[in-house]
C-alpha cells in the first residue's frame, strides 16, 4: 500500500474519533443522562452509555434525528453544522 492510502485511513480515524468526543459534548449538554439519552432515541442504554463516555458515535439516523427534533435542533445545528 502507498503511504497516501494509509494518510487517508488515518484521517478518517481522527475524524470518527473527534466525531464522538463532539457527540458525547452535545449529549452531555442536553441530556441529563445516558439513560435519557437511551430512552430519547430509543437505543439500547448500553449504546447511550457509550455515547456519554464518548467511546462511540451514532450512526447517521440519529444525528438526523437529533436535528429535526425541536428541543435538540438549535443545539444539533451549532454541534454538527459546521460552524
Amino acid at each position: 500500500m502507498s503511504c497516501r492510502k494509509f494518510s487517508a485511513r488515518s484521517d478518517v480515524l481522527t475524524y470518527r474519533q473527534q466525531f464522538a468526543a463532539t457527540w458525547r459534548d452535545f449529549i452531555h449538554a442536553n441530556f441529563e443522562s445516558a439513560t435519557e439519552a437511551a430512552f430519547v432515541f430509543r437505543v439500547d442504554p448500553s449504546t447511550a452509555e457509550n455515547w456519554w463516555q464518548g467511546s462511540n458515535a451514532p450512526q447517521g439516523w440519529v444525528v438526523a434525528r437529533a436535528l429535526a427534533d425541536p428541543s435538540t435542533h438549535d443545539a444539533a445545528l451549532a454541534a454538527f453544522g459546521g460552524r
